[in-house]
């Protein structure tokens, strides 16, 4: 993150000017910048962890860089669609429905890294759908809200602050 070149300070020399030319220096000035300019706002920062499952470590180390630290909350989406979705064939046939096995592998990830950078997390983009949808347009089955809210204690454990729910990625 410190190695990947952005321009920092050209684009913002009134605000920037003290930090690296770097992706980690972009994250550092952004935050920064909230503060000054909105001082009684929260800044979060997405989490993107490509690698999530295999290195999560890592995934931490980089958060570290980029100044995670130094903002008030994480940010992680859930998914863009309703598994349901997902599991139609012309959707690849994707099985995004949560098992127990599942889900505490994703809460594992969120857990590590709320603490290794000391904030908590914000889960958003949860999927509205339930198993009782047809799995038809705008109707999809899903089973995270159910999952989330039968198991409130793992989430609390897992240090995520704020469940926001939505439609995601919208099919015409």
């Amino acid at each position: 993150m410190s190695k990947v070149q952005a321009q920092v300070t050209a684009a913002a020399p009134n605000d920037c000017a003290n930090q690296a030319n770097s992706v980690a220096g972009l994250a550092h000035c952004l935050i920064a910048m909230t503060r000054k300019y909105a001082p009684h706002a929260a800044v979060g920062m997405h989490l993107t962890c490509w690698d999530w499952q295999g290195n999560t470590q890592a995934c931490a180390k980089d958060y570290a860089i980029l100044g995670a630290q130094n903002a008030d909350f994480l940010v992680a989406d859930v998914s863009d669609r309703d598994a349901g979705w997902y599991a139609e064939p012309a959707h690849g046939s994707r099985d995004m429905f949560w098992t127990d096995q599942k889900a505490a592998a994703e809460l594992g990830v969120w857990k590590t890294m709320a603490e290794s950078v000391g904030k908590p997390v914000v889960l958003w983009q949860i999927p509205v759908g339930n198993m009782a949808q047809n799995n038809t347009l705008n109707h999809y089955q899903d089973d995270k809200v159910d999952w989330l809210f039968a198991h409130m204690d793992q989430v609390a454990n897992a240090h995520i602050a704020g469940l926001l729910f939505g439609a995601g990625q919208q099919e015409l």
